[in-house]
Parts: C-alpha cells; structure tokens; sequence
C-alpha cells in the first residue's frame, strides 16, 4: 500500500464519519477545526496522512461514548440474551 491508498483511505473513513455525525457542535469542534486548518498547509502527502489520521482520532473520540454504551448495554451481566446463538451471555 502506498501513500496515496492511505491518503485516500483516510478520506473515505471521515467522509464515513461526517455523513454518519449529527447536527449541532462537536465538543472536539475547536480541534476538529484547527487539523483542517493544519491540513491546508500540509506540504506533501506523508504531512497530510499525518494531519488526516489526528481527524479521524478526534472523530473516533467522538464516538467513543457510544460504543461504550453500547458494549455496557450488550454485556450487562444482569440481562439475558436471548438473540445469543448458544445461550451463552457475550
């Protein structure tokens, strides 16, 4: 994999992440703002990756809650899971 499969790699994924973001500010919207600006200054393409990946940190931060949520939910240890194929919680 080269420099600009990862470069477009990268696009893809945040491309994934605004489409999937919900309306109103980011608690990360000033660091979100300040990589964007980064990224126009960014003089070759391994400085963009660089600049890209700290983006999709934030945006993986973003989510972080949810997912957290999420799993707590999944693997309550008082909740029986039924949709689990052997029976077996988790």
């Amino acid at each position: 994999m080269d420099y600009s499969e990862i470069y477009d790699l990268h696009i893809q994924l945040l491309k994934g992440y605004a489409s999937h973001k919900r309306r109103g500010d980011s608690p990360f919207q000033r660091e979100i703002n300040y990589y964007r600006n980064q990224l126009r200054f960014a003089e070759d393409v391994v400085q963009r990756i660089f600049v890209l990946n700290q983006l999709v940190k934030i945006h993986e931060k973003e989510r972080e809650n949810m997912i957290k949520w999420c799993s707590e939910e999944y693997f309550s240890p008082t909740e029986n899971h039924k949709d689990s194929q052997n029976g077996a919680s988790g």
